[in-house]
């Protein structure tokens, strides 16, 4: 029988609470316990297809940052909250895209969605600094948002004529205007290396060559220009293949009225894995050719692609036997991600206990994780603004964590949405090292013990994570040993050993249990809770 063909049909707290660390950031146990029920095909399908209502969530996004302050900040006389600015015209960076993806993965109703464009953003990784646009790089996320579960096919062609990439990967330099010019290699190389076959992997360089070829003057068009006489800066782009057709956009700035947009591809035909096909129309200039990359290599690019999900969503160490039936799982879905990914949760397989804990969690899921654990949801958040406009939400201030301590993120290693390179950042152990994991021990004391980002113009402090100790608990612990279940229940560790339990204790508890909403008391439960978030059981899910 193979791998994946024995269906999980019924599951316990701990399966659900399994599947929600890996297919999004993590359960609280009471929304877990309410799953239970509810059965696992049904929850898994939901769950993949993103069926939660976003309305309310969307609502919220012109409140989601909650940093600047009047007399603050890039817009002093703004008071907070007010949406990330992410628009040229605005002061878009990096930073504001980091924050408003956190903020999406921690309270979006369909947290699938953001783990899984996660996935795709590390397998395509494609670099903000060398993009050097901020929209396009949120276009290029929002791609995998709405695409990411669907064919492999349309999705492989979209990133190919997304312009994030085409500047990350060069294809804005595959140009041929003289039959002596050489087709820039840089994408067609990666795109079989990297993104759909692996390192020689059914392939050789004369393939390279000759999709090289079939992808010449692709390109883009700028839109959305915030200043008319500035037509460098954009907010958005098209797709476009430069080959002497007649000016579809007369009045484009960068086009300047020319009647005719000039001829940069080869002519005649290219050759890929033994198929020959025409350079213009008959191949969709070019793009039939990444098509031949699924169909001429189906069982290669199935394989690559079951290793590199596997490793994401299930475990890092596999055998060849577990990996081919996932590959045959892909084919069989005829490379739909979602519909392959739902067979994989839905797999006795997948809840098996050599699974659990086997992942080391990249910096910004754990991170995420944690604040999703720690805080309060959306609606709880909202609440407080709802009811009174002068009252900021209780969201994460993320803009002040990524720019906290040079970079919260980046720090960590995972500098997220700025890749140094299109081989994406080291996975799994590839985390940790003795640097990045001081910066996640001053990443679990922001989030445990509350440390303030200082005090606002009127003298209040504000956090970075604004949490309350007691809604922790769902009902009061009756000593410490409660507290300590609690915290675990509620931050899901690996297995702590008992004498590291005992040793804790001993040391956070220096006067008597008491739950009587002191100082004493507060600082107690959440050291312990630091103390949980920093051992390394906590970076494992």
């Amino acid at each position: 029988m193979a791998t994946f063909d024995t269906p999980k049909t019924a599951w316990t707290l701990d399966d659900v609470l399994h599947f929600g660390r890996r297919a999004g950031f993590g359960l609280k146990p009471e929304i877990a316990a309410q799953l239970v029920s509810r059965g696992v095909a049904s929850t898994v399908d939901a769950w993949v297809d993103g069926s939660a209502s976003e309305t309310a969530f969307k609502a919220g996004l012109p409140f989601a940052n909650v940093v600047d302050y009047p007399g603050y900040g890039n817009a002093p006389d703004e008071w907070a909250p007010h949406p990330f600015h992410l628009r040229v015209e605005h002061p878009a960076d990096l930073t504001e895209a980091q924050s408003y993806w956190a903020w999406r993965m921690q309270y979006s109703p369909n947290p699938f969605i953001e783990k899984l464009s996660l996935y795709w953003h590390q397998h395509f990784a494609t670099g903000a600094k060398k993009v050097d646009n901020i929209p396009l790089m949120l276009k290029q996320i929002q791609t995998f948002r709405d695409l990411g579960r669907g064919s492999f096919k349309d999705l492989l062609l979209a990133v190919s004529q997304d312009p994030a990439m085409m500047i990350w990967l060069d294809t804005i330099q595959n140009k041929v205007e003289k039959t002596s010019d050489v087709p820039n290699e840089n994408y067609a190389r990666e795109v079989l290396e990297l993104y759909s076959l692996g390192i020689d992997n059914g392939y050789n360089q004369q393939d390279i060559t000759e999709l090289a070829k079939a992808l010449t003057g692709w390109d883009f068009i700028g839109r959305d220009f915030p200043k008319a006489d500035n037509p460098y800066e954009y907010n958005d782009a098209e797709f476009i293949v430069y080959r002497g057709q007649t000016n579809p956009y007369p009045d484009h700035p960068w086009l300047r009225g020319q009647t005719v947009i000039s001829d940069q591809r080869k002519h005649g035909t290219f050759t890929l894995f033994g198929v020959t096909l025409d350079l213009g129309a008959a191949s969709n200039y070019g793009a039939d050719a990444i098509g031949l990359i699924l169909t001429q290599r189906a069982q290669s690019c199935a394989s690559f692609l079951a290793q590199r999900l596997l490793r994401f969503f299930l475990n890092p160490e596999l055998s060849a036997a577990v990996v081919n039936d996932f590959r045959d799982v892909i084919l069989a879905n005829n490379f739909a991600i979602g519909k392959s990914l739902k067979v994989l949760f839905k797999s006795a397989y997948f809840y098996d206990s050599m699974h659990r804990y086997a992942l080391v969690e990249g910096p910004v899921a754990w991170s995420v994780r944690a604040a999703r654990l720690l805080m309060p949801d959306f609606a709880t958040a909202m609440a407080p603004y709802q009811q009174n406009p002068n009252i900021l939400p209780r969201f994460a201030a993320w803009a002040g964590f990524v720019n906290w301590d040079s970079s919260g993120f980046f720090n960590m290693g995972q500098d997220l949405l700025n890749p140094k390179g299109p081989n994406g950042w080291k996975e799994h152990a590839g985390w940790l090292n003795s640097d990045t994991y001081r910066h996640r021990t001053r990443t679990a004391y922001s989030l445990a013990v509350k440390e303030d980002r200082g005090e606002d113009h009127l003298h209040v402090a504000r956090f970075l994570f604004d949490t309350d100790f007691r809604e922790w608990f769902v009902t009061a612990p009756l000593s410490a040993a409660d507290v300590f279940n609690r915290l675990v229940a509620l931050l899901q560790p690996a297995p702590i050993p008992s004498a590291l339990r005992d040793a804790w204790q001993n040391l956070v508890w220096m006067k008597p249990f008491a739950w009587d909403g002191s100082s004493d008391t507060e600082k107690a439960v959440r050291r312990l809770a630091f103390l949980i978030l920093c051992s390394p059981h906590s970076h494992q899910h």
